[in-house]
């Protein structure tokens, strides 16, 4: 196992950059996510972890060991790649003892190593079997099994789910949290999927453009998005423009069309949001209570110009009250879900993003139907940039 540490890593095809001095730790044993949309840099930068790519600046180092400039059948990694990289003329074991022979291990050793990897993926009795006779979940198993049977230090995912099925990516994700738990390997994954992050990391930096927009653990992410390419990417989260104000005593948030919404006053000990700096991020795995939802940071006085109100859907209700924080509308979208229904009411102006139980009262209302919504304003976030 193995700590990897970034200290201002930066690359640049030709003139442009495509990650801008990225600085962050990956603890021994942690599962650590990449997260960000297609372009962000996140693959350029497991590409570096993994010795394929060179940076332009900056180092990588696995526990105290210089390994910028190691190229990678040096640096004992196993990869995932998104497109599994099999040997369609090979079967499943020689798929898997390709790495082993390559290092010159023993037949005997390599039958039992390869037997080991295979059962721990749960593909124990396919070792003749043919790669193209695989679905695509055995050929991502393959995959993985090569990549853990050679006990690398280090193992990285590269979108290694994008070719399955809903159903399948989701078992297969749980399956691969399990064996990294098991193996207590370091783990870097690399996705653009926001509930793959979330489901299976122990912390994970959010990329937009080559930079860490946020580094911390799934919960705070969530919970406190550090601004509004973060809160925006997470999820259908509800963003609004607008400006903070006084109202009879009270904080408010004023959006651009004249809504309205009533914030709790924050505690006087309320702690000021996480820094995304490169040079003050988190320490790796560190125990820290999850932050109040119900106490958002801000300061009224101090607050001129423009804020964004951030609000996960979840939060918001249809409601038949028509009362103090609630708001009237019209169901512009209806979106059954199963368990839930996603709805977009026009609120004069205001889209508001709403998720309902589908057992719940209101949850059969359709498109073109009044209704009213409830906007918890003690559930808000209010983000500056």
């Amino acid at each position: 196992m193995a700590q990897v540490t970034l200290n201002r890593l930066t690359k640049h095809f030709d003139d442009t950059p495509v990650v801008k001095g990225i600085s962050l730790t990956v603890a021994d044993g942690e599962f650590f996510s990449l997260l960000g949309p297609s372009g962000c840099g996140k693959t350029t930068i497991l590409r570096m972890i993994a010795g394929f790519t060179f940076p332009t600046s900056g180092t990588v180092r696995f526990d105290d060991e210089d390994v910028t400039h190691v190229p990678a059948n040096r640096r004992n990694t196993g990869m995932v790649f998104q497109n599994y990289a099999l040997f369609p003329h090979m079967t499943v074991f020689e798929n898997v003892a390709f790495g082993l022979r390559t290092r010159k291990v023993s037949g005997p050793e390599i039958a039992d190593r390869v037997a080991h990897a295979l059962g721990l993926v749960g593909l124990a009795g396919l070792e003749q079997r043919p790669v193209p006779q695989l679905s695509g979940g055995q050929q991502q198993r393959v995959a993985l099994a090569r990549a853990v049977v050679i006990e690398p230090d280090l193992l990285l995912l590269d979108e290694p789910l994008s070719n399955l099925d809903a159903k399948l990516r989701e078992e297969t994700r749980d399956q691969i949290r399990e064996l990294q738990t098991k193996l207590g390997i370091t783990a870097i994954y690399v996705t653009h999927d926001q509930e793959e992050a979330l489901a299976v990391s122990d912390r994970i930096a959010v990329m937009e453009e080559g930079v860490c927009r946020q580094l911390d653990r799934p919960d705070v992410i969530y919970r406190r998005p550090a601004n509004r390419f973060v809160a925006a990417f997470m999820g259908n989260m509800n963003l609004w423009e607008g400006v903070l104000a006084t109202e009879e005593g009270r904080p408010v948030f004023r959006h651009t069309s004249g809504l309205t919404v009533v914030l709790p006053k924050p505690a006087a000990t309320a702690s000021p949001p996480r820094s995304t700096s490169q040079d003050s991020l988190p320490s790796p795995l560190e125990d820290v209570e999850p932050p109040d939802d119900a106490q958002p940071v801000y300061d009224v006085e101090t607050s001129e110009g423009t804020v964004y109100l951030a609000l996960h859907p979840q939060t918001v209700r249809l409601t038949e009250d028509d009362t103090a924080g609630t708001v009237g509308g019209v169901v512009s979208a209806r979106r059954f879900k199963g368990a839930t229904v996603e709805f977009t009411v026009d609120a004069g102006g205001v889209s508001i993003q709403v998720v309902e139980s589908a057992e719940g009262p209101l949850a059969t209302r359709q498109p073109g139907e009044s209704v009213r919504v409830r906007i918890p304003g003690d559930q808000a976030i209010i983000l500056r940039d």
